[in-house]
């Protein structure tokens, strides 16, 4: 654990990981940039996404998948809306504009 939790704050985020793998478990990519997302969250990597979907037979860049997953989801596309989320705060600083103070 990064932080001291409380038990109050334990049990949050325990029913929130486990509404988030109730999410992932029921997901059924219905096109092609679901299957890119339900890719994603399996193995967690953008390029180990790309070598899957190569080796599934479609012709795809690592670009192509992070372009997939900061696109707009679908209307009642909750996992593609949680893992874009995700996935923009953690490539967040690399994202940032450099300031220069010269």
């Amino acid at each position: 654990m990064k932080t001291f939790r409380t038990l109050e704050q334990s049990k949050k985020d325990l029913q929130e990981i486990q509404e988030y793998v109730a999410l992932i478990e029921k997901y059924q990519p219905e096109n092609f940039v679901q299957q890119v997302i339900h890719a994603y969250v399996i193995h967690g990597s953008i390029a180990k996404t790309a070598e899957v979907l190569n080796g599934l037979g479609y012709t795809i860049e690592q670009g192509e998948v992070s372009a997939s997953i900061k696109s707009t989801p679908v209307k009642g596309d909750l996992l593609h809306k949680k893992v874009k989320s995700l996935y923009l705060k953690k490539t967040r600083s690399s994202r940032r504009v450099a300031k220069s103070y010269f």
